[in-house]
């Protein structure tokens, strides 16, 4: 961590601004080395090292429980959102022919308990319609997803719109199957129709449940990204809790700073900053802060001591995007705009009883002053009150 002060200084008189040292004598022969009191440019800032990241990463987890059937990635390629990234083995195909035989069994159990030439029709009638009830579901789910997606920006109207209208098409078709089956029904026993109808809405959950399931078999990219981290293959049983998959959008990059928490609280959002990396030969100015992270947390330092540090993120511009990912940088945020100070060397300043005060030459003479005093830059100390621009005080005494 690195907390410093940008000190330009201003020319302010006939000769070149900073803080200039004279050799004068006193009356009494004794050689002063004085300093003049200037006016001073100081911008406050805090630098530490930062690293490339996106603002849009999704990652991706183990379960332990899998194994990877099917995977094409590699480390740096693109992908596109809802692609395809993991498949993982499952016997979901043969748990769903099983339920499906079981539906064809009830439906000619049912088929031979009514009689007249319906009993058929109203078997398919009632098979369709907890056939569209099991779209609907499914359905409704797609839609509640996009609108969460199109509420966080990432999918767009016309998306939202199609699912909408599929669900209400699908409602539509309920009504009309439903109606059909009615009328059908009507000349079949109460008790053997709600029988039937009760064990068939059974096996459709079970069918509808193994569907369900088959999510957890497959992972599909959120984002279009680049693969930035890839710790599995083709066979892996990928450990609980364990990243497999990191893609980043590399076309919100930022800047992560960890800084330590004392520097954090003075960062405010929209603060300037700059990446300037002398090693890498990097300049980027006009950066703002955008958004400092409400949580902090402790790291050990390469002593092993440990440290409160916030991490504060900084957008990059479109010039940024060859950067890569992970990358460090040296990064400097603007904690207090300029400001003009009068300045004298700490050396010159003593304190007595609590107080501050500087020796100033008047008219060959050395007089002692009180002063107040603010923050200090470089071996340089701000004068609140006490001294006028231009006077010279002592900074040491040399002898003859």
């Amino acid at each position: 961590m690195k907390t410093k002060l940008i000190i330009a200084f201003v020319a302010l008189a006939a000769i070149g601004g900073g803080i200039f040292y004279f050799l004068t004598t006193g009356n009494i022969g004794e050689k002063y080395n004085t300093v003049e009191v200037k006016r001073t440019e100081v911008e406050k800032y805090v630098q530490d090292t930062g690293r490339i990241s996106s603002e849009n990463i999704r990652r991706y987890f183990g379960s332990g429980l899998m194994r990877v059937e099917e995977m094409t990635l590699t480390l740096g390629a693109s992908v596109k959102k809802g692609e395809l990234l993991v498949k993982y083995e499952d016997s979901l195909d043969l748990e769903m022919q099983k339920v499906e035989k079981q539906m064809e069994a009830l439906s000619a159990a049912y088929d031979e308990a009514v009689s007249g030439t319906a009993s058929e029709s109203v078997s398919s009638a009632s098979v369709e319609v907890a056939r569209i009830k099991n779209l609907i579901e499914t359905a409704t789910k797609t839609k509640q997803r996009t609108e969460a997606l199109y509420n966080s920006g990432v999918a767009s109207l016309a998306e939202l719109e199609q699912v909408v209208n599929n669900v209400e098409q699908l409602q539509s078709s309920l009504k009309i199957a439903q109606n059909t089956y009615n009328q059908l029904a009507k000349g079949v026993s109460k008790n053997i129709r709600e029988r039937y109808e009760a064990e068939l809405e059974v096996l459709h959950l079970t069918l509808e449940s193994l569907q369900n399931r088959r999510e957890d078999y497959v992972i599909y990219a959120d984002v279009d990204g680049i693969v930035t981290e890839l710790n599995t293959f083709v066979g892996d049983i990928p450990a609980p809790g364990i990243m497999i998959i990191e893609i980043q959008d590399p076309t919100e990059k930022v800047v992560l700073v960890d800084f330590m928490v004392e520097d954090a609280i003075n960062i405010r959002p929209d603060a300037k900053a700059v990446v300037k990396d002398l090693n890498l030969g990097l300049d980027i100015g006009d950066l703002k802060v955008d958004f400092v992270y409400p949580k902090a947390f402790v790291t050990l330092s390469e002593l092993g001591v440990r440290e409160n540090r916030q991490t504060v993120e900084i957008d990059l511009p479109e010039s940024a995007a060859n950067l890569a990912f992970g990358l460090e940088v040296e990064t400097l945020v603007i904690t207090e705009e300029t400001r003009v100070l009068l300045m004298v060397p700490v050396g010159a300043v003593f304190t007595e009883s609590s107080k501050q005060y500087v020796n100033v030459l008047e008219d060959g003479d050395l007089v002692e002053r009180e002063i107040k005093t603010g923050i200090e830059v470089d071996g340089n100390i701000e004068v609140i009150v006490g001294l006028e621009e231009g006077e010279l005080v002592l900074q040491n005494y040399q002898e003859d």
